[in-house]
């Protein structure tokens, strides 16, 4: 369930997401097929989902290589169901840093790392997410949660 909390008048609002109760009776791997099917059923597209980023104005493409990689590395609770703000994270992520791509890849012009902040059942966690850009488009890469207050 997403919601947006604003917990002073001076802040912007936070994304919010709640484990639900049907999702606490699932195992991980159970919980992952789920948000996977969910991941696939609202950001796979033919053709491929873009979303506008509000700070750099960048179109940036939603393809299977973002949720490929999201799966392999989402271990915890909090970091699956976290695919459910997918979409409002790159949207209003802020850009952080654009390099050249360090492993040379053939046709990838740079690479940009974005981060954002959300809350998932009431704890505060960082957003990090990798854009790559191709001579003819930028696409989301990477997408991963990591809980600020274990950093």
């Amino acid at each position: 369930m997403l919601l947006f909390m604003e917990t002073r008048l001076h802040e912007a609002q936070i994304p919010e997401i709640w484990e639900t109760d049907d999702d606490k009776r699932l195992d991980i791997k159970e919980l992952k097929e789920k948000y996977t099917k969910y991941a696939h059923d609202y950001f796979i597209k033919d053709p491929p989902l873009v979303l506008i980023n509000k700070n750099t104005k960048w179109n940036i493409e939603v393809t299977t290589r973002v949720i490929k990689e999201w799966w392999k590395k989402s271990r915890t609770r909090s970091r699956i169901i976290a695919i459910q703000l997918l979409d409002v994270m790159i949207e209003t992520s802020r850009l952080v840093k654009t390099e050249k791509d360090t492993k040379n890849t053939r046709g990838i012009e740079n690479v940009s790392d974005f981060e954002n902040n959300c809350k998932i059942d009431g704890k505060p966690y960082k957003v990090h997410i990798i854009v790559k850009k191709q001579p003819d488009r930028r696409f989301v890469y990477y997408y991963g949660v990591t809980n600020i207050e274990m950093q």
